[in-house]
């Protein structure tokens, strides 16, 4: 808690001794008693400083301060809302230099900001309140637009977003892969390392120049990470692909009319092999990392049929195997996890209140509804420090998926699933103590960053001799690892995690 201002402080009017304000120009202090007023041989950016140095933040204020500060904030938005900056200026600072609770503390920053012309003065403002209020979007987005990560007119309202859905296709581009050689089709080697020609055996390499080049991790642990604030406020971090698409095959002049979710595919009749673009609009977020397939889909027939006979099952029917790259959010979140209950002391429980800092590095989100329920956390058995930056040739032959879960929706799943975490390990919050009552206050857990990437999965389903039911079954396109369902005794259809 910074120190209050004494009455040995500069800031005292001679006139009559009351305490001196600064005024809305910043360059002035006034006396609201007398009306005494003096110039200061400050800049506005020092005298911001100057009110955090002399901020007093009261966590239990007395009902009389307490409704004091809140009209004196009430009269400084009302007149930052009235474009009268130097009233505003004069509540807002009495706020900040005066015993107010945290909350209004932070909202008299908040709106300071809005008031300062100066970029230093409006970042000092921000920053306090995020000092105070560490998850506080506003503060987080108006950072965001002062570092032009953000652009003004890229902000839009969420509650007021309407995604423009036409029934005519719209036309899009796409990236076809031949030889240069013999015009021969070229598909990806799950060596992770080139596309080969199916005729001639030309390879290409895909790590020569055009490949994307990696971030370098500014937002978040790791490569690739993305601004998170800057995006979700913005459109796309709010819709999903519902249009649907045409192009014209290179080869055959076939025109085709494509879902919203495609991003690859192959010609039916001249077997050409298409990526198309990432993001046909602004409005979606292509994909920033993949991890390659590993092995060919007979290598993956034999890996299941390998696993059928260690679990003694003779499925009646078996699909086809099917590749495809699978769209997963991955989120970064940390923050102050905060808990309530009772503990144990002697005979008595008594009330008891702890908190915790915690991070949790790419929280997986799958951005589809193809993957079977109950299936999402399989997600993470795959090795995610074998991302490399995302290259449409390593789409190519191989079936790939727009996200169709947007990115506001997967966050608060990601941040759920967090939650609900902590809820069944409470010991990692409250230390391995007992706590009767447990609440957990979560609100300055954030998503600090984001990621879209694919994941190569194999999928398939099956039936059993004399059941009709249909399982789902799943294989792991980096390290071969089977997941699937199949009944479990007499008591019903379980869940059974398999390993193969």
């Amino acid at each position: 808690m910074a120190h209050k201002i004494t009455s040995s402080d500069s800031r005292i009017c001679p006139v009559c001794n009351a305490r001196l304000y600064f005024g809305g120009n910043g360059r002035s202090l006034q006396c609201d008693r007398c009306n005494y007023q003096r110039p200061v041989d400050r800049e506005r950016s020092f005298n911001i400083r100057y009110l955090a140095l002399h901020q007093v933040i009261d966590e239990t204020p007395g009902r009389e301060g307490a409704s004091q500060a809140r009209s004196l904030l009430s009269l400084g938005i009302a007149a930052a809302k009235a474009g009268d900056m130097d009233e505003a200026y004069h509540y807002l600072e009495r706020v900040i230099i005066g015993r107010a609770a945290p909350n209004e503390q932070a909202r008299a920053w908040l709106w300071l900001s809005q008031v300062c012309d100066d970029s230093a003065d409006k970042r000092e403002c921000l920053e306090q309140v995020l000092a105070i209020e560490p998850a506080n979007g506003s503060a987080r987005r108006g950072l965001a637009l002062l570092e032009g990560r953000l652009r003004p007119e890229d902000v839009i309202d969420p509650d007021r977003l309407e995604q423009v859905v036409t029934d005519e296709p719209v036309e899009t581009p796409a990236e076809i892969f031949r030889c240069d050689r013999c015009n021969g089709r070229m598909n990806y080697t799950p060596d992770g390392s080139a596309l080969n020609c199916e005729f001639c055996g030309q390879e290409q390499t895909l790590g020569q120049d055009g490949q994307p080049v990696v971030q370098d991790g500014r937002f978040g642990q790791g490569p690739w990470e993305q601004d998170f604030v800057a995006t979700l406020a913005q459109a796309q971090g709010h819709v999903q692909p519902v249009a649907f698409r045409t192009f014209t095959c290179h080869n055959c002049a076939v025109a085709f009319v494509l879902p919203p979710q495609s991003l690859s595919l192959t010609c039916a009749y001249c077997d050409a092999v298409y990526v198309t673009a990432t993001a046909e609009t602004n409005d979606l977020l292509p994909p920033q990392a993949l991890i390659p397939f590993a092995f060919t889909q007979p290598k993956a027939e034999q890996i299941l049929r390998r696993w059928f006979k260690k679990e003694r099952l003779g499925p009646r029917w078996l699909s086809p195997v099917i590749g495809l790259y699978l769209p997963v959010w991955t989120f970064d979140i940390g923050g102050e996890m905060g808990w309530r209950g009772l503990i144990r002391r002697g005979d008595n429980w008594v009330p008891a209140s702890g908190n915790r800092y915690l991070f949790h590095d790419d929280v997986l989100v799958p951005a589809t509804d193809k993957l079977p329920d109950g299936f999402n956390h399989w997600l993470y058995d795959f090795d995610l420090s074998q991302l490399v930056a995302y290259d449409a040739r390593f789409l190519a032959d191989w079936p790939a998926e727009r996200y169709q879960l947007p990115l506001a929706d997967a966050s608060l799943r990601g941040r759920r699933e967090v939650l609900q975490y902590y809820r069944r390990h409470p010991q990692e919050i409250t230390r391995d103590q007992f706590v009767r009552d447990l609440r957990l206050q979560a609100a300055e857990v954030i998503i600090e960053s984001f990621k879209l990437i694919l994941l190569p999965i194999y999928l398939a389903h099956y039936r059993l001799p004399d059941d009709e039911e249909t399982y789902d079954v799943l294989i792991n396109g980096q390290n071969g690892m089977v997941r699937a369902e199949r009944p479990e005794g007499v008591i019903g259809h379980l869940w059974n995690w398999l390993v193969g």
